[in-house]
């Protein structure tokens, strides 16, 4: 009866000892998550405000110039580039969030070049689409001149051929006043040869129809 009354005595206690570490584990772990904190974002802002940011929500901040290794004296004078842990993260409150920083006169000068690039090609795009209009128009008024030349040579030549065909000189009769029976009559009376159009002239006169008689 007394080792029954012992052995349950053990096994209460051995119990208790066990519900004892279930709950000091319970309550660690529920303390853990309490005490977790939400990293916000930092990006782009200032490292005084970054810092400030963080600080009031209970973490630490450690930056560094990660463009080219420069002391950090003013902190408004730096804009955060990067941070570690990042956005959204859950970490444990009181650890450090790493910052990298630029020196916002640098941030400035590469924002300045950036934007001249990015003009000077427009500019460039732009100069290229107004040349090709250009070539273009350029291309099309010389084809426009070469078909007016070619048409206005054309009528020319056309012009030139139609002043070209040699129209048959009109036949005229001598005056009835004047009239040679035949070449010897007129060469006696000094008018050969007779020329078409003028008085004496007549077709019996020019056998051969060119336009002078008695020529031969």
């Amino acid at each position: 009866m007394k080792k029954t009354l012992t052995l349950i005595v053990l096994t209460g206690l051995m119990l208790t000892g066990c519900s004892g570490t279930q709950a000091s584990s319970t309550s660690t772990a529920v303390a853990v998550v309490a005490d977790a904190v939400t990293v916000p974002g930092v990006l782009s802002l200032t490292l005084d405000k970054a810092t400030e940011q963080l600080e009031d929500l209970g973490f630490k901040v450690e930056a560094a110039d990660t463009a080219d290794g420069k002391s950090i004296i003013v902190k408004k004078n730096w804009q955060v580039t990067s941070q570690d842990p990042t956005e959204g993260a859950q970490v444990a409150k009181g650890s450090t969030v790493h910052l990298g920083v630029k020196n916002l006169e640098k941030a400035a000068a590469e924002k300045a070049a950036a934007d001249k690039a990015a003009a000077d090609k427009a500019a460039a795009e732009a100069a290229a689409a107004a040349k090709v209009v250009a070539d273009k128009a350029a291309a099309d008024q010389a084809a426009a001149q070469q078909v007016a030349a070619q048409k206005a040579a054309e009528a020319a030549a056309q012009q030139t051929a139609q002043q070209a065909v040699v129209k048959p000189a009109p036949v005229v009769q001598a005056p009835a006043a004047v009239y040679y029976a035949n070449c010897t009559a007129a060469r006696a009376a000094g008018a050969a040869p007779i020329y078409a159009g003028t008085p004496g002239y007549g077709t019996h006169l020019d056998r051969d129809r060119d336009g002078i008689g008695c020529d031969k």
